[in-house]
Parts: C-alpha cells; structure tokens; sequence
C-alpha cells in the first residue's frame, strides 16, 4: 500500500511545484500589465496638459490676430489710381479659421462635442468710413516732401 502512496504523492507534489510556477509567472505578469498602465495613464495626463496648452495658445494667437487686424484695420490704403481693391477677406478668413480650430479643441479639452460659435472678427463688422486714416500712395513728392533731405 505504501508502495502505490509514494508515486501517488510525487505526482501530487510535481502538480503542486507546476502551480506554484504558473501563479508566479501570472504574478509577474500582472506586475507587468500594471506598470503599462500606469505609463498609459502618465502619457495620457501628458497629452491632456500638452492639449490644453496648444487650445490657449491657439487661442491667445487668435486674440492676438483680432488685435492686430483691429490695429491694421485702421490704416487704409488709396488703391483707386492703380485700380486695385484692398482685400481683408483672406485676413479675415485666417482669423475665422484660427478661432474656429481654438474652439474646437477647446471643447475637445472638456469633453463637449460641440464647438462654441465663432464670432465675425472686429473688421468684418467695421463700415467702410468708420474712422482710420487713408492713404495717398500715388502723388509722390508734395510740399512737406520738400523740407526732407535724402
């Protein structure tokens, strides 16, 4: 009886030493998995703060566009001899987009699947005679000229 106890209990103790390896190795694993998801988890808060500083960024330069369009704005350009036209639509275009692309990730930083409006920039609102000051490009030279030295 004994006999047949020993390779009986041999089996069970390889059984038990094979278990032991397998919990080991799933231990080492799951520490394995944990590290990645913390590094996941790091990387993801980095994005997140990368993000938020590009959407202010953006969005400061958008601001900062508007002002400067707002300051150029004031200064107009007499075209009418050469028969040209000032154009601010391409200005005016870049300042939309600009805002439209801050607000978009904007509301992508908090979530919201939905941009805020846009609002027109400052010049498009503006009327053609509204303040400003125009421009002769075309005279050369006339009586104040004369008092500069070249």
């Amino acid at each position: 009886m004994l006999s047949k106890l020993v390779p009986d209990i041999k089996k069970t103790a390889e059984l038990v030493q094979e278990i032991t390896a397998a919990c080991r190795e799933q231990d080492v694993g799951s520490a394995q998995i944990n590290q990645a998801i913390q590094q996941l988890d790091k990387v993801g808060q980095q994005n997140a703060s990368a993000s938020e500083q590009v959407s202010s960024t953006s969005e400061e330069l958008a601001s900062q566009a508007e002002q400067l369009q707002s300051t150029i704005s004031f200064f107009r350009i007499d075209h009418a001899g050469r028969g040209e036209s000032a154009a601010p639509a391409p200005i005016d275009r870049a300042v939309t987009q600009l805002r439209a692309k801050a607000a978009h990730m904007a509301a992508a930083d908090r979530g919201v699947k939905k941009p805020a409006p846009v609002r027109k920039p400052a010049r498009a609102m503006k009327v053609a005679g509204s303040g400003g000051f125009a421009f002769d490009m075309h005279d050369g030279e006339d009586d104040r000229d004369a008092e500069f030295q070249r």
